[in-house]
C-alpha cells in the first residue's frame, strides 16, 4: 500500500493511505538497527508544557497541535558495560499539516531524558509557536542513555553516543520514517538547541553538514571538558570562604549573602552600565568593563557596607577564570556580571542548600561530569576537590577531547543554502 504523498504535485496517479492506517502502519517499519515501540495516532489537542524546559529551555505553557503521528522507538538497544541496557531512544511527531519541513529538537544538561518533540524556541522568554505548531515534522532523543547521572559514562559507546553519534543516527531513522509517512523527503531539515542541545546543534554542523540545511545554536558548550574543569575551578574558591556550621560541615550557599551579592552587583553597574553609551541598568558594553572589586574590600575604621579581603580575593580568582601552574587560562574568564545577584546565578554558583551537600548546578552536575565523563579512563573514585587542584599546580589538565569542538567550517552548510 503506497503513503500518503506530502505535496499535492506528489499525490497525482498515487494511493493515498488514510493518515492513522499510515501511522499505524510505521510500527511494522523496517529499519537497520531500530525499533518501532509505538505509532499512534493523536486527534487535534492541547500538550502540557514540557516537564523538562528548566533543561532545555523549551516553553513551559500549553501547546494546541493539530492532528498527529507520534511514534516512539530505540536504536541500537544493547546490552552495555556490567549487563546494563543502552540505546537511543528517540520521539518523532509527524503532524497531518505537514509543512515539508524536518527539525531536530536539541537536549540539555547530560541528556538521559526524552523531551516531547515539540520544536519549542530554546530559550525560555519566546513567544513564538512551536515547530510542530507550524507544520514541522519534530524528533528528540535521549543521547543514548535513560538517566540523567552520568554513570553511562562507564560505558564507552555510551560516552560516543551522547557527544555526537546519536545525532546522526536519529537523524537518518527520522527522516526514513517521515518518507514512509509521507511519500516524500523533507525539503528543509534544521537543527535547533541550546545550551547542551547548542552543542549538538554544532556538532550536527561539523560531523552531519549535508543533513541540515540551518542549525540554531543557542549558548552552545564548545569545549565542555575545559569547562567543566573552570567549574571545579570556581567551585573550590567558594568553598575558601563558606562558613562552617555546627557540624563542621561548609555551607557554600553562605559563602555569599545576598546582600553582599547585591553590594557587589549595584558596583558593577554603577561603575559600567555608561560604556554602552546609555545608563539604563543594563551592560552592553561588558568587554570593556574593568570593575575592580577592591573597591568593596573592608577598610579599617569604615562603617559602610563591604567584602572582607579574602572574599574579595575569591571574586577575583574566579572572575579570572581557572589557571595551570604557567599562569595560562585552561578555560574562559568570565566577564564582571551585573546578574551575579539574581536566581539563576545563585542556582549555578552557590545553591541554596544549608547543609553540608551542596546542591549548586556546578557542584552536581558540573562536578559528576568532570569525574565521570571528562576524565579517562573511567574512575568513580576521582576526586575533584582534591585532584583538580593538583593538576592544575602541576599545569597538566588533560580533560576528554570527545565533545570539543574543532575549528568549524560551514562551507559544506553553505552549499546547500535556500530560502527558508
Amino acid at each position: 500500500m503506497a503513503l500518503a504523498p506530502a505535496h499535492a504535485e506528489d499525490r497525482i496517479g498515487a494511493e493515498i493511505a488514510p493518515r492513522p492506517v499510515a501511522c499505524a502502519a510505521l510500527s511494522q517499519a523496517t529499519l537497520p538497527n531500530a525499533s518501532i515501540e509505538l505509532a499512534e495516532w493523536h486527534r487535534p489537542q492541547v500538550l502540557a508544557p514540557d516537564g523538562t524546559s528548566a533543561i532545555t529551555g523549551s516553553t513551559n505553557k500549553n501547546s494546541q497541535v493539530g492532528a498527529l503521528c507520534l511514534v516512539r522507538g530505540v536504536i541500537n538497544a544493547r546490552a552495555g558495560v556490567n549487563g546494563k541496557g543502552y540505546g537511543i531512544g528517540f520521539e518523532l511527531r509527524l503532524p497531518e499539516a505537514w509543512n515539508s519541513k524536518f527539525l531536530f529538537q536539541g537536549g540539555g544538561g547530560t541528556d538521559g531524558f526524552l523531551a516531547p518533540a515539540l520544536g519549542s524556541i530554546p530559550f525560555q522568554g519566546s513567544t513564538a509557536a512551536p515547530a510542530l505548531v507550524r507544520g514541522y515534522a519534530v524528533v528528540s532523543q535521549d543521547g543514548g542513555h535513560q538517566a540523567t547521572d552520568t554513570s553511562f559514562a562507564q560505558d564507552q559507546q555510551a560516552r560516543l553516543d551522547y557527544a555526537y553519534g546519536s545525532t546522526g543516527q536519529v537523524t537518518s531513522v527520522a527522516k526514513q520514517l517521515i518518507n514512509l509517512f509521507y511519500g516524500a523527503h523533507p525539503r528543509k531539515s534544521y537543527f535547533m538547541g541550546c545550551s547542551n542541545g547548542g552543542r549538538e546543534a554544532m556538532m550536527a554542523a561539523q560531523r552531519y553538514p549535508t543533513e541540515f540545511d540551518g542549525i540554531v545554536a543557542g549558548n552552545p558548550g564548545f569545549r565542555l571538558s575545559y569547562a567543566a574543569v573552570g567549574e571545579a575551578w570556581d567551585s573550590q574558591q567558594f568553598m575558601r570562604v563558606a562558613p562552617v556550621n555546627a557540624l563542621g560541615e561548609k555551607i557554600v550557599a553562605n559563602a555569599f549573602t545576598p546582600r553582599e551579592l547585591d553590594l557587589v552587583s549595584q558596583a558593577i553597574t554603577q561603575q559600567c552600565d555608561g560604556w554602552d553609551g546609555l545608563k539604563d541598568g543594563v551592560i552592553n558594553g561588558w568587554e570593556q568593563c574593568d570593575f575592580r572589586p577592591v573597591t568593596l574590600q573592608c577598610q579599617p575604621g569604615s562603617t559602610k557596607e563591604c567584602l572582607s579581603e579574602a572574599k574579595v580575593g575569591v571574586l577575583q580568582t574566579v572572575f579570572a577564570g581557572a589557571k595551570n601552574s604557567r599562569g595560562e587560562n585552561v578555560y574562559a574568564s568570565w566577564p564582571w556580571d551585573a546578574a551575579i545577584n539574581t536566581p539563576g546565578w545563585r542556582m549555578w554558583k552557590l545553591g541554596t542548600s544549608q547543609t553540608g551537600k551542596p546542591n549548586a548546578i556546578a557542584f552536581t552536575m558540573g562536578a559528576a561530569a568532570l569525574r565521570d565523563y571528562f576524565m579517562t579512563p573511567y574512575n568513580p573514585d576521582f576526586d575533584v576537590w582534591l585532584s583538580t587542584s593538583i593538576m592544575m599546580l602541576r599545569g597538566s589538565v588533560r580533560p576528554l577531547q570527545l565533545m570539543t569542538l574543532m575549528p568549524l567550517s560551514l562551507r559544506l552548510m553553505r552549499s546547500w543554502e535556500g530560502s527558508c
